[in-house]
């Protein structure tokens, strides 16, 4: 018999759940990185690909499952990985609990349960998120067509100058610079205004933008995805203003920078050219600091170790088994109650499975494909005085004291009515490789 609908909906909820504080995490530290090592470096475009990789990698490294030998793995990665993955390690979301309720004879179900109104707080977020989105764009295309008769197509740009007659600032969206032709400037500051534009037509930054906005839709709750539209559009603008600036010389287009705080001030009307913090502009203009190339390559391991973290999963290789548990000195009678696991034989043993790795052909080689671990389970369910036969090796005998101390408490054996401790033998099956 399969699972309710609502169990494996709860489930699925958990996942998702535990995916979304993955990809924060990876997230957040990869800001942390560009942030304290990049975002004040000229490597402009290294900065970009940077920032969108780094927004592609944490929503993709949770999803990845890739499969390796912890047995082959140095101890160091192994315990930085189990640590990376103790989010996961216990479900935020117990199922059967979230999914039950207690129905006293004054009450009854509530109208939304917990984790119900969690899902309509999300679907409602994104619902809007993308309405707005949409609306944004339509409200472009409107703009396109009412100013159409003021379009002109430039074959040597390939881009559309849409004017605005002072209806809207000047802007670029994808092929289009919407260019506010009632704005105060020289000939030569409209020509540098409009080549800072149409670096972002000719480099495609509105595909930058609108990537990252559709994440935003689905991501709405998490705060660094905004903090990255906001570090994207700055190494935007920054590489724009590079490239006008070696064409005009720094102080020329710096002064046009500064002309835009005025405006920003309310001297005169703030265009979209003056939007992101100016000031910074300009200082990162007069910077002469050359590119620290060694500092560019710091968040390359760190990519790598998160990737190890989120992506790779401790496979188990083929050969290890659970023989099943015997009751060593077997003295209980039809009438007394043997002990085992709260969470069922069959669970516990694949539970056990699940959590112990091969320790590899050496080990299995020197115990002749199998090794027996006893321990205790005392009065009150609980397992002690765990032992091994014979030694196994620090890291793998870890390995097994870790699995019995997660795999749950047991019913205790009763015998002639009374609890009493009893002592268990667990065989465990190696194939030699």
């Amino acid at each position: 018999m399969g699972k309710h609908p609502t169990i494996e909906l709860l489930e699925g909820l958990n996942d998702a759940l535990i995916y979304a504080l993955e990809s924060a995490t990876c997230l957040a530290i990869l800001y942390l990185a560009y942030y304290f090592l990049l975002r004040r470096e000229k490597s402009f475009q290294y900065n970009r690909f940077y920032l969108l990789a780094a927004i592609l990698f944490s929503v993709t490294f949770p999803l990845l499952e890739i499969d390796y030998n912890p047995a082959n793995t140095p101890a160091v990665l192994n315990s930085i990985h189990q640590v990376g993955n103790e989010v996961g390690s216990e479900p935020i979301i117990e199922a059967d609990k979230a999914y039950s309720y207690t129905i006293t004879a004054q009450s009854e179900r509530p109208f939304l349960l917990w984790w119900e109104a969690l899902l309509v707080l999300y679907v409602g977020g994104v619902t809007i998120g993308l309405a707005k989105l949409l609306l944004q764009i339509r409200s472009f295309k409107e703009i396109i067509w009412f100013k159409r008769h003021r379009t002109r197509y430039k074959v040597k740009g390939d881009y559309f100058l849409v004017k605005t007659d002072g209806s809207m600032p000047t802007f670029s969206f994808f092929k289009y610079l919407f260019w506010d032709n009632t704005i105060a400037l020289t000939n030569e500051e409209k020509q540098q205004v409009m080549d800072h534009e149409m670096v972002h037509i000719k480099e495609k930054h509105s595909y930058d933008i609108m990537f990252i906005e559709l994440l935003k839709v689905l991501f709405w709750f998490n705060p660094f995805m905004y903090l990255y539209k906001l570090l994207l559009e700055e190494s935007h603008e920054y590489l724009a203003d590079r490239k006008v600036a070696l064409q005009t010389g720094k102080d020329v287009y710096s002064r046009l920078l500064v002309k835009t705080v005025f405006r920003k001030m309310g001297l005169e009307y703030g265009s979209y050219f003056g939007k992101n913090q100016t000031v910074k502009r300009v200082q990162m203009l007069a910077k002469n600091k050359k590119v620290n190339f060694l500092r560019l390559l710091i968040p390359l391991p760190l990519i790598a170790l998160l990737f190890f973290i989120f992506s790779f999963e401790a496979a188990i290789p083929e050969g290890l088994t659970i023989n099943g548990y015997q009751i060593e000195n077997n003295t209980f009678g039809a009438s007394d109650v043997v002990p085992a696991p709260l969470k069922g034989a069959k669970d516990w043993e694949e539970f056990i499975e699940d959590n112990i790795t091969h320790p590899g052909s050496t080990v299995a080689t020197q115990h002749d494909g199998e090794v027996e671990v006893r321990f205790t389970v005392n009065r009150k369910g609980l397992i002690e005085n765990l032992r091994f036969t014979e030694g196994l090796g620090t890291d793998y005998e870890r390995q097994v004291i870790n699995a019995l101390a997660r795999g749950g408490k047991w019913s205790p054996g009763i015998k002639n009515g009374e609890a009493q401790d009893t002592d268990i033998v667990l065989p465990i099956q190696l194939k030699r490789s």
